[in-house]
């Protein structure tokens, strides 16, 4: 079995990125929201929030920047995008890219 290619320092910056990304959409929904809701304590969603939505437009930046790097079709950076609405999507998304390989 081969090894996975090195990722470029564009699609490592991307993957790091999108794994802030995915995290802070974790902790918003599995966290902040619950308190909040389940338990009428609002107090992690600003600061949740706030960081979830800062990375969400450095997720839009660096999936601009990997798309035109690596060549990505259109269909690749809609399923990114998408990927980023859906719990753990990022996570899927990046397993899926390496396993692809890092073309179209």
């Amino acid at each position: 079995m081969n090894p996975a290619p090195t990722p470029s320092p564009t699609l490592a910056w991307f993957f790091n990125v999108a794994r802030a990304e995915g995290v802070s959409l974790l902790l918003l929904f599995g966290v902040a929201m619950p308190l909040k809701y389940a338990f009428g304590n609002p107090i992690l969603v600003p600061y949740v929030g706030w960081a979830h939505g800062a990375l969400v437009f450095l997720y839009l930046i660096a999936l601009q920047s990997v798309a035109r790097v690596e060549g990505w079709s259109l269909l690749r950076v809609a399923l990114a995008f998408v990927a980023s609405l859906l719990p753990f999507g990022t996570f899927v998304f990046e397993r899926q890219v390496l396993h692809a390989g890092r073309g179209a």
